[in-house]
């Protein structure tokens, strides 16, 4: 038999060998790397469930402390908050705690994952924003605090400026160095390498105007649309207002009037209002049902008796603008703007005032602000995020040197020691990251000051600037038991700083009038002064854009993320220009 079998036989026999060997390697092979791969496998997916198992206890920690936490706060968190918690609690109870074919846990864990990074991803990156800004700003909070009648005695020049720039500035001519400034400040300037360009550019790279949280009138207007709603006409009014108000009025109320309509509000609540400005172009020309309200019971009554005059004059002082044409109104409803004398605070039932002025039930509201001073900006975003019938917020802050904050005895000027706040309700910081730092009485006063005013109309400060300064410097030399209430020379304008000292005694009466202080003198010092105030100008913005981020945290914080800072006016001719914009 095996001599019947040729050469082709044996191949055949080898290649089936093979193909039978290499089956049963397989065979030995797949149920040898079944096995491991089951250890590996279980050790595997052990792992893997337990770090699940541990991310998803973590996040539960987080929300049962706030819900737990949320019992004992007063105001407490909103709704809006709580609805969120509630929900990755939810989520997290029902996530299977065995291998379920049921369920796609992979899923179930990402849709957990993807809420949580929601609630968290805008605050930590605002955060993160806010810190940089904080981290280059604080070194210079003693430049931005320090008060400018006390430059010579407290020796500012040699003390607080930053000793690159300084050393330039000694070296500097005046005039050169203010054109050099002009240059370094217009928005479209090529970076040039000198060190007042280059403090003009690290400033402006730590304020708003960089900034992705700032939308201008345009992004407003988008997201406003965007959302559902039509935006309003401009309406201009040319009476009963001074130019920079009737601008503002015109610019704002278009915006005011198509939130109000996004949000489904009923009426419109003005906080600090005073004249009513605001709420006479609301009433009068989108006939929206208004409420002015104001601590000021005489302001108000003038304002009431003002608008009745208004609106006998409507049809003629007022027009809407509509793709470049104006049209004038006449038809309009005088009973939809009335006032109501309150002080505002976080604790203020917005709704019953509401109820109580119009006679209504059902309210909702939009509360907004055109400039309002001090704790009544905090408050006003307080009273957004704790009442739900509050459905959107509009406001636009100013007077940041009245603002309430928790005082640091010692380590800014020394007006701060008078400012404080009641409470836990401080006007700065709101949020809860910045829980504990200050900025200065001073540095919240320089943050009202605008740059960009000042650039465009090449301002140099007034020379009693500098006579004041050299007046407390004689004052310490010869007089140092005197002291002098703030604001007491306030006013004095005279060519001379031998005249201003005359003035200055006779107000005073300590005997100053024979100190003599060389022209030249004045004149190396008048330079001092000038680079020294535009300088420190640039500060002004990066303090502004601290305070105005942390209103804007304070927001995320609380659970509301349609929130943004919209740069509504032109700064030149309103330079508090920004505004704060919520949607719930």
């Amino acid at each position: 038999m095996a001599e019947s079998r040729d050469f082709n036989d044996i191949l055949d026999d080898i290649v089936l060998s093979e193909d039978a060997q290499e089956k049963e390697s397989y065979k030995e092979g797949f149920q040898a790397g079944v096995e491991t791969g089951n250890a590996d496998g279980f050790h595997l997916g052990y792992h893997r469930g337990f770090q699940l198992g541990r991310e998803l206890g973590y996040y539960m920690r987080i929300v049962v402390h706030h819900l737990e936490l949320n019992d004992t706060l007063d105001p407490k968190y909103s709704d809006k908050i709580i609805k969120q918690l509630q929900k990755v609690k939810d989520l997290i109870d029902e996530f299977p705690r065995t291998n379920s074919e049921d369920h796609d846990i992979l899923k179930m864990a990402e849709t957990i994952r993807a809420i949580k990074i929601k609630m968290d991803s805008k605050v930590t990156h605002l955060r993160q924003n806010l810190d940089t800004i904080i981290t280059f700003l604080t070194p210079y909070l003693p430049l931005a605090n320090c008060h400018m009648v006390e430059f010579f005695t407290q020796s500012h020049w040699d003390r607080l400026l930053p000793s690159d720039l300084q050393h330039y500035l000694d070296k500097s001519n005046l005039l050169d160095a203010v054109n050099i400034f002009w240059k370094a400040s217009e928005k479209n300037n090529l970076y040039s390498e000198n060190e007042i360009s280059k403090w003009v550019e690290t400033t402006r790279n730590h304020c708003l105007i960089n900034n992705e949280y700032c939308l201008n009138p345009q992004g407003l207007q988008k997201l406003i649309i965007s959302q559902g709603s039509n935006m309003q006409p401009e309406l201009k009014i040319t009476e009963f207002m001074n130019s920079k108000k009737s601008y503002e009025v015109q610019s704002m109320s278009a915006y005011v009037a198509s939130l109000h309509n996004l949000c489904g509000a009923t009426h419109c609540v003005e906080a600090g209002g005073g004249k009513g400005h605001l709420l006479v172009a609301l009433s009068l020309g989108y006939q929206i049902p208004s409420l002015t309200i104001d601590c000021d019971e005489k302001t108000l009554r003038n304002a009431e008796k003002r608008v009745k005059i208004i609106q006998k004059q409507w049809h003629a002082i007022a027009k809407k603008i509509n793709k470049n044409s104006e049209v004038k109104m006449s038809n309009i409803d005088s009973e939809l703007h009335r006032f109501a004398p309150a002080f505002i605070t976080m604790d203020t039932d917005l709704t019953e005032v509401v109820q109580s002025q119009f006679k209504c039930e059902t309210v909702k509201l939009l509360l907004t602000g055109l400039h309002t001073c001090g704790n009544l900006g905090p408050d006003s975003l307080r009273l957004f995020t704790t009442h739900q019938n509050v459905g959107a917020l509009f406001n636009v802050p100013c007077c940041y040197h009245l603002l309430s904050e928790e005082v640091d005895g010692g380590l800014y000027d020394v007006f701060q020691r008078d400012y404080g706040g009641v409470g836990d309700s401080y006007g700065f910081p709101m949020s809860e990251h910045l829980r504990g730092f200050n900025l200065g009485r001073n540095a919240r006063m320089l943050a009202a000051q605008s740059i960009e005013r000042v650039t465009a109309r090449k301002e140099l400060p007034n020379r009693s600037l500098l006579y004041r300064a050299l007046l407390q410097e004689i004052i310490k030399n010869h007089s140092p038991e005197s002291t002098i209430k703030e604001g007491k020379l306030k006013g004095i304008s005279c060519q001379s700083f031998e005249e201003y000292l005359k003035t200055a005694d006779a107000i005073l009466n300590i005997g100053l009038d024979s100190c003599q202080i060389p022209e030249t003198t004045i004149d190396c010092q008048w330079k001092k002064i000038v680079l020294f105030y535009l300088i420190r100008l640039c500060l002004a913005q990066v303090v502004e854009s601290v305070i105005l981020m942390d209103r804007l945290l304070f927001l995320y914080e609380n659970g509301f993320t349609n929130v943004f800072l919209v740069k509504l006016f032109d700064p030149v001719l309103s330079p508090r220009c920004h505004s704060i914009v919520a949607i719930r």
